[in-house]
């Protein structure tokens, strides 16, 4: 279905929705009878996490796992300054003696050492106003204040670095101290409409709707969530809205099952339910997932990165979302089944032209590549693969500087970037890509690059030689550009559910449920950041069984659950399988599906005083996360979580095969106190 297509069934849904409540609203209240039963309830909410262990977040500046680390580069021959034709297997082997150095990163970027990773003070109020039997408004408004107590990386101390320092990007993203809380596109827009925020706070409202209810027609209408699923970690049919980790990533307490994270949508859902059988449908504008952004605590995209969000430069804020779920119960057995088109929330990265101006002369190699460059003849045809013909660009050049030239492709001589080949395979395992056909279908989807003497390698060695001399020549590093756009897709599913009986209480009235996705042509992001995105069939399978039992008379009954998922093609957070396997000495070679179990549950006391919680997620390739949590009911509208997050990406296996390699840094302890009124 076409976006045209979605915009009519849109209006017509609308259209259909209101004649109907206004056709069939009768008998509202007068305005003070409204007033006067209107229910408002009010929550503060202190959130804070400690680390436990030395770990800090690698994707960071100031703890980057190169920032004490010393590197020795050694400069070599680029075969296009020589003149010298490229034939493989003897690219970029011949070193330039002299033409050397031993750098340590942190020589230039300030080296942090956090204690913190979440400190934060939330207000979050509901109001509820019923104008009829039939009509009522929902209002619940959430502030979020993060006092930004980190020890975080700032921009403006590597000002001077490389010259430059960091130029490119969001200046409100990348030029100053970290953005904990905007969501916004590089024209300083918020993505979410119904959003207000800065630095350090945001505003927003999951809930502002009307609501309509009469002879099992159930319309809602405004800013809401919409939750199609109830696994804990696991997304099968819960597909209407992408996922906000801004505020504590995927750490925060595990069983509350996405209702904190879902990112609310301008929409209407409607419900019917007739007889057994349910009638769930929504349509509405299309939001993305919120990723942390750079340099935040949980931030998972490492800031060697420039990253530019096409949300708005593309048009996706004019786009519909919608889909229809059909859900039916008899007696212990149950269905359901689902179908939507919708724009991928996660959407897919990919290389980017950097626009970016800077001066590579940092140095006397440095220096001489850019007069070298400078002599040659301009306005020739120097950007082809120097592989598929003849070597005009040891002649002729298509721009009118080194600097000029590089700001044509993704990367850029900037502070803040990666600073050797050592550095740039690392950080292209951790982010599940591979590193060497990365720069190779970069250079090719952007051939300025060959103008500038880089070159496509054969091997990582190759590689790391020629990463190893343009760093060197820069005196820092380089920074890679890549933005971030939305593919529609279209989503069926299948599921089914049985509740079991026997005269065995532990085999009694256990919950069996089994949700199937299969998505044709799904859209990720390739391992090598092409242009020509991966494309690929999905198939997502979920089991979960649950059970309510009690183990005394006592004590209130316990909840216990097992959960599996099997995906074919990416993993939880969506990402291809395909990058996943690579390390600092090893290409990525992917792994051929991906499996996860979850057991969790938790027991309640006596008079529900304590409430004491378990959640353990494991992946079949060798990590695992395990969070005991303790819930207190302090008495008179105090409450206190206190749990304890800790994650291992190599318990057995390859730690880079494993889901939780990218956030295995986040042992912690954590409390939550709030207060209700």
């Amino acid at each position: 279905m076409t976006n045209r297509q979605f915009m009519v069934s849109a209006a017509a849904y609308l259209a259909l929705s209101v004649t109907t409540i206004t056709a069939q609203a009768q008998g509202f209240y007068p305005l003070s009878r409204v007033l006067e039963d209107a229910k408002l309830s009010t929550a503060i909410r202190i959130d804070a996490a400690a680390r436990t262990t030395s770990a800090q977040n690698f994707n960071n500046q100031g703890t980057n796992y190169f920032n004490d680390v010393t590197v020795d580069r050694q400069a070599f021959v680029p075969p296009g300054l020589a003149g010298l034709p490229q034939t493989q297997g003897n690219d970029w082997a011949i070193p330039l003696p002299g033409f050397n150095d031993s750098f340590r990163r942190g020589d230039q970027v300030p080296i942090d050492d956090p204690d913190m990773n979440l400190l934060q003070t939330r207000i979050e109020s509901e109001m509820e106003l019923n104008f009829s039997r039939s009509l009522r408004f929902v209002a619940r408004v959430r502030g979020v204040y993060d006092p930004g107590i980190y020890d975080d990386f700032d921009a403006r101390s590597v000002s001077g670095a490389q010259g430059s320092g960091i130029v490119g990007g969001d200046p409100n993203l990348y030029a100053g101290e970290p953005n904990y809380m905007e969501a916004i596109a590089p024209n300083g827009r918020n993505i979410n409409p119904l959003e207000f925020s800065g630095q350090n706070y945001n505003i927003d409202f999951p809930a502002l709707l009307f609501e309509y209810r009469t002879r099992g027609l159930t319309l809602r209408l405004g800013n809401q969530q919409i939750a199609w699923g109830q696994s804990i970690a696991f997304q099968t049919f819960d597909i209407p809205n992408g996922l906000d980790f801004r505020r504590h990533s995927i750490l925060d307490r595990a069983q509350e099952e996405f209702s904190d994270k879902r990112v609310p949508t301008l929409s209407l859902r409607g419900t019917y339910q007739w007889g057994r059988m349910v009638f769930d449908g929504f349509v509405g504008k299309f939001q993305p997932t919120i990723l942390s952004n750079p340099n935040t605590p949980y931030n998972v995209i490492p800031t060697q990165f420039t990253v530019r969000e096409d949300y708005f430069r593309g048009d996706f804020d004019e786009k519909i979302n919608g889909g229809i779920r059909l859900k039916a119960d008899y007696n212990n057995w149950g269905w359901q089944a689902m179908v939507a088109s919708r724009y991928n929330p996660l959407g897919a990265f990919s290389w980017t032209r950097s626009g970016v101006t800077t001066d590579v002369a940092d140095n006397l190699f440095g220096g001489l590549a850019a007069t070298l460059y400078g002599v040659k003849s301009p306005g020739c045809e120097g950007s082809q693969n120097p592989r598929n013909g003849p070597l005009p660009q040891a002649l002729c050049r298509n721009s009118g500087s080194l600097g000029e030239a590089l700001s044509k492709t993704p990367v850029v001589a900037e502070a803040g970037g990666v600073t050797s080949g050592r550095e740039w395979f690392t950080y292209a395992a951790e982010a599940k890509l591979n590193g060497l056909e990365g720069w190779n279908v970069m250079l090719n989807e952007f051939p300025d690059a060959f103008d500038v003497y880089l070159r496509e390698a054969d091997s990582m060695e190759e590689l790391r030689n020629q990463l190893d001399t343009v760093m060197y020549a820069a005196g820092g590093g380089y920074r890679g550009y890549i933005n971030r756009e939305y593919f529609r897709e279209e989503v069926f599913g299948l599921g089914g559910k049985f509740v079991t009986t026997s005269d065995n209480s532990l085999l009694n009235a256990i919950i069996l449920n089994v949700e199937m996705q299969y998505t044709p042509e799904r859209v990720f992001t390739a391992p090598t950041l092409s242009n020509d995105h991966l494309k690929s069939d999905e198939f997502i399978a979920s089991f979960v069984a649950e059970k309510w039992t009690r183990w005394s008379a006592k004590y209130p009954a316990a909840y216990l659950v097992f959960q599996y998922q099997f995906r074919s093609e990416s993993d939880l957070v969506g990402l291809n399988l395909d990058g996943y396997g690579g390390d600092e000495n090893t290409i990525p070679e992917g792994i051929p599906n991906a499996n996860y179990f979850v057991l969790a549950g938790f027991q309640p006391t006596p008079g529900r005083t304590f409430v004491f919680e378990f959640t353990s997620l494991f992946d079949a390739r060798g990590g695992i996360l395990v969070q005991p949590l303790l819930k207190w009911n302090i008495g008179s509208g105090f409450k206190a979580d206190f749990f304890y997050n800790y994650v291992d990406s190599g318990v057995w296996g390859k730690r880079s095969e494993s889901v939780f390699s990218n956030v295995d840094y986040a042992d912690e302890v954590a409390v939550r106190l709030s207060y209700s009124f």
